[in-house]
Formats: C-alpha cells, sequence, structure tokens
C-alpha cells in the first residue's frame, strides 16, 4: 500500500505522514527532497522560490511525472507492504500514483478548515518558509494553485483528515485513519 497526503500549506500532512512513519516505522519518501537534492546538486539556494523553479525545470525538461517516477522507483526497490509518500501536489502526480498502483494506492487530504487556524499553527513551527500574515497565506495558497492545481488534487482523495482540534485530536484521527486503512 502506498499513502500520500494533500492539502494546503500548513494543514498537518507531513505532520501525519511524519508520525506513521515514526510511529509504526514505515518508510516514507518526499518529492521535496528530491526537489532539494536537484536544487543543491543545480548550486541553488534551498528557497521556495528556486525549489519552485526547479520543479518547473525538470518538469519540462523530463516531462510532467518525473518527479513520481523517482517516488516510484523508490518504492519498487523497497519490499516495505506500507511505503508514505509526501510531497503530492499536481493532478498528474495523484494520477501517475494512481496509475502505477491502482487500489494498493490511497490519497488523504489533510484539511484545517479555518485560515486563521492554519495561519497560528504555522507560526508556532516558526519556518522561515511560512508567510507573515493570513493575507500572505493566502496568495501563497493561491500561488499553490497556480502553479500546481492542488485544488484538484484534492478532490480526488480517498479519505479526508481532518485538523481542526488540538494535537491530541489530530493524534486520535491519525490512529483512527491507521486502524481502519492500514492495519
Amino acid at each position: 500500500m502506498v499513502i500520500a497526503a494533500v492539502g494546503k500549506n500548513g494543514t498537518g500532512k507531513d505532520f501525519f505522514l511524519e508520525y506513521l512513519a515514526k510511529k509504526y516505522e514505515l518508510p516514507m519518501v518526499s518529492i521535496g527532497d528530491i526537489v532539494r537534492e536537484l536544487a543543491a546538486k543545480d548550486g541553488l539556494e534551498l528557497t521556495r522560490e528556486n525549489l519552485h523553479k526547479t520543479s518547473q525545470k525538470y518538469m519540462g525538461q523530463f516531462g510532467q511525472t518525473f518527479f513520481p517516477e523517482q517516488i516510484v522507483k523508490k518504492i519498487r526497490e523497497s519490499a516495505a507492504p506500507v511505503y508514505l509518500v509526501s510531497g503530492v501536489r499536481p493532478l498528474s502526480d495523484v494520477q501517475f500514483l494512481k496509475e502505477r498502483f491502482g487500489k494498493d494506492f490511497l490519497l488523504v487530504d489533510v484539511v484545517i478548515s479555518d485560515d486563521d487556524v492554519r495561519y497560528a499553527r504555522m507560526l508556532a513551527r516558526a519556518s522561515d518558509r511560512d508567510g507573515k500574515s493570513v493575507a500572505m497565506l493566502r496568495e501563497y495558497d493561491a500561488g499553490e494553485e497556480n502553479i500546481f492545481h492542488t485544488s484538484e488534487s484534492e478532490k480526488l482523495a480517498d479519505v479526508t483528515l481532518l485538523n481542526d482540534g488540538g494535537v491530541e485530536a489530530f493524534y486520535a484521527a491519525i490512529e483512527g485513519f491507521y486502524q481502519e486503512y492500514v492495519r
């Protein structure tokens, strides 16, 4: 089984996957890791803008499915029965992974309903890559939508995992997901 997560920036999709990876010792691969490796190889500073440019460069040069192809290679080289995938954004990634893994691919949309709550949580993680206001967060969302059409990917999710409560509620939701879909 291959599990990937989609959702807006700051909803907890990586937290969800990292929790599963750590607690259940599941392997995980990130499209972002591949992009960062390529950007560093190209001598670029690892800024959000440079990472987007790197993504566009390699997809332009090798096709829209370049990054999911790298993910599929890594998964197929592994003997793990469950594999987690982070960094899935464009519809083409989702379609490619669904085609390659069929019923063994599960897409989870991680959602925080309120942008103010999402922004407050992003501030708490204190990442330099996050915006400086809710308005900037929404601008970033619009940019992601423009580049990756993330809302189309979210529509293909098999499961929606709400992250509107506190961290304990999210842990419980993740455990419920694991019991229902993975175990």
